[in-house]
């Protein structure tokens, strides 16, 4: 382990009560791990109580623990620790309403679902480029936004239809039975053509788009 990594400054303070600052930390975001809201309470509220300063770290770690430690268990979690974050700014370190808001974002990230892939990706991806990794830039990222993609002679026509494309699309719920009533009224349109997005009531990615255009425009021409 490298010694920026190893080093932790708060290690060598002591709180209020007397207890390690680092060991504080640790009992926050351990016990949030196992969902035991009483030990991961104590920890916070000797953070609060040590010094503003230490207050900051607590709501650094809460909002770290909202994607390291739940992740995709829950992908809102951050949002809402976060909107806590900014409310208790609202109040003084002194108030008593204060400490109301980590209290509230450690009961519920205690109650989440966890898991942790982002944080073994990015430790994953710390020691890749450590060691020296080397990648290959995909061809699909070559398009008339790089200098190599405009001598490959890509142009817009290859941007809609190649390089815009997005996986997986989004389907909007109850889209069906609506594009259904839609298409009975724009049946009746003798001289008009619909088609993409709005024409099919579905999402479309770019390159089907013109694709479709094209394929009526065919139609159309006979």
């Amino acid at each position: 382990m490298s010694e920026f990594m190893s080093y932790d400054p708060w290690a060598e303070i002591t709180t209020r009560n007397g207890y390690a600052g680092d060991e504080m930390v640790a009992m926050l975001q351990k016990a949030i791990r196992r969902g035991k809201e009483e030990d991961a309470l104590h920890a916070a509220y000797e953070m609060y109580i040590t010094s503003p300063q230490f207050e900051e770290k607590l709501w650094r770690r809460l909002l770290c623990i909202s994607v390291e430690d739940i992740g995709f268990g829950n992908p809102d979690a951050p949002n809402l620790v976060y909107t806590l974050f900014k409310m208790r700014q609202e109040f003084p370190y002194n108030d008593g309403d204060r400490p109301m808001f980590f209290v509230h974002a450690i009961r519920y990230l205690c109650r989440q679902k966890k898991e942790r892939s982002s944080d073994h990706v990015k430790n994953l991806l710390n020691h890749e480029f450590e060691v020296g990794t080397k990648f290959e830039v995909p061809d699909y990222a070559l398009d008339m936004h790089t200098r190599r993609g405009r001598e490959m002679g890509r142009d817009v026509y290859h941007f809609l239809t190649e390089a815009s494309r997005v996986e997986p699309y989004y389907e909007t719920e109850g889209a069906a039975e609506i594009y259904e009533k839609y298409k009975a009224l724009a049946d009746r349109e003798e001289k008009v053509l619909f088609g993409g997005r709005l024409g099919r009531y579905k999402y479309y990615d770019m390159h089907h788009v013109v694709a479709e255009a094209l394929e009526l425009a065919q139609q159309a021409l006979g």
